[in-house]
């Protein structure tokens, strides 16, 4: 970084272009700032003004260079004092068009060697180039056509000098503005702040300062990708990648963000998201720089979807959405987002999308009834992106792996449920209206009651009357306190004011008319007590258990003439760094399971596997190979299927070609929305060797093992 004192006129001399860049501000200056300038020059202006070397000292200009193709004028970025050289241009615009005939030579010198690069063409003719909004503004009147600008800033300020020029000086004279060009050429100082590439982006963009609020952190994130590429592609890459999240999300983005973070297994704090994406590729080219926004994009699509933003357009999936906003319960949508990405990815099929939502559902909603804290969840959805693995059946996985869990991260079992069910106070918690909505769906009417009007009542009341004390008996008030906010006593309504605290039996009449089925039950009471409540809670609960059950880990049978898949792996991410040192070349994640380089014409399908045991002497791997990848890797001018076998030790890099020439010799899974090829891969005598129908061989794949090495650095010498 340098810094040193320089005239503001320097920022407007020789053949460069200062621009400010798309993601700052527009042009915002009044004439309270303008008037203030306008009075710094003036103190210039006397005759008798005999100190020649005085100078009045506008601020510091933050200027970095500008990425940009090795052509045409030098580029700096105006990372802060775009107002103020803003403001001088339009100044010098205003002396321009108010100099005599005589002064000519002056016109000349502002408009071809302040105000443009003269014999450049497009936008690299202005010295100055604002922000892509306010250009259409600011062109005519460094083009000498100030009557074609509409109404804007900058016609506001070039209006206000040509007024001021106008003026007369303390003498009573006009004033003459080529005196006024000759302060601006002599008079007014800046320091000037010149960032190198290598000093760090988050300080420059911690110098700025949006309409004097601090900046969000996807502010700071958009700034620095957009920094990242040539100043002739951010305009492209904006519009592209970044508006349309922006436009979906809106205040939304940083939270996106952070659980997109949580989706890749890390889990920050708000305001460490800037960096933590900022780690993901400051080491990167470019072009990775647009794979990373390019799956955001994308991912942003599936997050508004989640957090309401945007319709669900599967129905199932989209009532779980909602379940989820209502608890409040942000903590899992790194781990739906991850879920989510496998699904639009073609690795699992809607069936499998909605089963492990519900089972997300089941184990949030029993912990919210039992009363369990929820301080830990987020460590421990993020765990489980960590340990996600890329299967068609992420339900088994997931209901095992939270099955296991204990202490404050357990999943309530059936009996504590219950316990709770029927004797914990519920009324006023999120799951409350939730759990009673669900029951009430369970019934199957042909024509559900809708709940966008309905409210929690109380069958015995808040506030007891003479009638209730008399019907609850002796211990009215011990009944009243210990069952009055349990479930068995809550129903919906639609009609809650009109019941208040009556008598049961004027309750019980309404009930009748009631269009839930929730309230079909207080016909088969003749009264109402804690026997009644209990009861009904009881009866509740075994639709509970049905709607919320806590499962069992089980092993799903393969289809016959299909080799059991086993228990799924996931350690994809060093499979896929041994494939990156074996091509020499980064590749960027666009998936779960695709990748891609830079350029475009490697890309790669990552797949692992546990051992099977067929025998014990002939274990084989088992992957699914879907119909969307093999059309994602078929663009690709060179396709590889990564395959890990039981660890990164044996990875397969496959060209694509060899599995091509086999796919109609090995089985084929085919349904509504999807279809696979199933891929067995043998291990025999050291060999790896592809599995066909009816048991015979296929390829011999040993010579692709890129794992080989890291056994034999690991091997003890001789």
């Amino acid at each position: 970084m340098e810094a040193t004192p320089t005239l503001v006129i320097n920022y407007f001399s020789g053949f460069k272009q200062n621009v400010v860049p798309l993601f700052q501000r527009p042009y915002t200056w009044t004439e309270k700032q303008w008037r203030t300038l306008w009075d710094d020059v003036l103190v210039f202006y006397p005759a008798d003004d005999v100190n020649d070397k005085a100078t009045h000292f506008m601020g510091a200009v933050v200027t970095m260079p500008a990425r940009s193709v090795p052509v045409g004028v030098s580029k700096f970025l105006i990372i802060d004092g775009q107002q103020r050289l803003t403001t001088i241009s339009l100044l010098m615009c205003a002396v321009r068009d108010s100099l005599a005939a005589d002064q000519q030579g002056a016109r000349r010198r502002i408009q071809q060697f302040y105000l443009t690069n003269d014999g450049s063409e497009g936008t690299e003719f202005f010295k100055l180039l604002p922000t892509q909004g306010d250009r259409e503004a600011y062109a005519p009147l460094i083009r000498e056509t100030p009557n074609l600008v509409a109404d804007s800033q900058f016609r506001k300020s070039y209006d206000y000098f040509k007024r001021r020029l106008r003026d007369a000086d303390s003498d009573g004279e006009k004033i003459d503005p080529k005196r006024i060009l000759d302060i601006i050429e002599k008079r007014l100082m800046v320091v000037m702040i010149n960032l190198s590439d290598t000093d760090d982006p988050y300080l420059i963009f911690e110098s700025l300062n949006f309409k004097g609020s601090p900046l969000e952190q996807s502010d700071l994130v958009r700034n620095y990708f957009l920094m990242r590429f040539p100043v002739s592609d951010q305009q492209g890459v904006y519009d592209e990648l970044w508006l349309p999240m922006q436009n979906r999300l809106g205040q939304g983005l940083t939270e996106f963000m952070r659980h997109f973070l949580g989706a890749e297994g890390e889990e920050v704090r708000k305001g460490d998201v800037y960096t933590a994406i900022r780690r993901l590729v400051i080491n990167s080219d470019t072009a990775s720089v647009r794979l990373l926004m390019t799956r955001m994009e994308r991912l942003s699509t599936l997050y508004s979807r989640v957090s309401g933003a945007a319709a669900e357009p599967q129905v199932e999936l989209a009532k779980y959405f909602d379940y989820f906003r209502r608890l409040d319960f942000g903590s899992v949508y790194p781990l739906i987002l991850a879920l989510y990405e496998d699904y639009a990815d073609g690795q699992l099929g809607v069936v499998e999308f909605v089963a492990s939502m519900g089972i997300l559902f089941s184990f949030i909603l029993r912990r919210m009834v039992v009363g369990v804290p929820s301080n830990s969840l987020s460590g421990l959805f993020i765990g489980l992106c960590k340990t996600k693995p890329v299967t068609e059946t992420p339900s088994i996985w997931l209901s095992g792996s939270l099955a296991r869990e204990d202490k404050n991260r357990r999943w309530p079992t059936d009996a504590e449920f219950a316990e709770s069910w029927v004797r914990k106070p519920l009324y006023g918690s999120r799951a409350c209206q939730i759990a009673l909505e669900c029951i009430e769906e369970s019934y199957g009417h042909h024509e559900i009651a809708g709940f966008e009007q309905s409210s929690i009542e109380h069958v015995m009341p808040q506030t007891l009357t003479p009638e209730w004390f008399e019907m609850l008996g002796t211990d009215a008030s011990e009944v009243h306190a210990e069952w009055l906010h349990t479930i068995g006593n809550l129903t919906l309504t639609g009609y809650n004011p009109e019941l208040s605290n009556h008598p049961y039996q004027e309750k019980r009449m309404l009930f009748a008319l009631s269009h839930f089925e929730l309230n079909r039950h207080f016909g088969d009471y003749e009264c109402w007590g804690a026997g009644e409540v209990e009861s009904r809670a009881e009866s509740m609960f075994k639709i509970a258990i049905q709607l919320w059950p806590r499962p069992e880990i089980v092993i799903v049978e393969a289809p016959s003439g299909i080799p059991d898949k086993g228990t799924p792996a996931a350690f994809h991410a060093d499979c896929v760094k041994l494939a990156q040192q074996h091509l020499g070349v980064h590749l960027s994640k666009l998936s779960q399971t695709r990748y891609e380089s830079g350029d475009g014409t490697i890309r790669l399908f990552c797949a692992v596997s546990t051992a099977h045991d067929e025998s014990r002497e002939l274990p084989y791997f088992w992957f699914g190979l879907h119909k969307a990848q093999v059309e994602f890797l078929n663009v690709a001018q060179s396709p590889y299927l990564c395959l890990g076998c039981s660890s990164a030790e044996t990875t397969l890099l496959v060209p694509l070609a060899i599995a091509l020439d086999i796919l109609s010799l090995v089985s084929v899974t085919k349904t509504d929305d999807r279809q696979y090829w199933h891929l067995v891969i043998q291990k025999r005598s050291g060999r790896f060797v592809l599995r066909l129908l009816g048991g015979k061989d296929g390829p011999d794949l040993t010579e692709f093992d890129i794992g080989t090495g890291i056994k034999s650095a690991e091997s003890p010498q001789s």
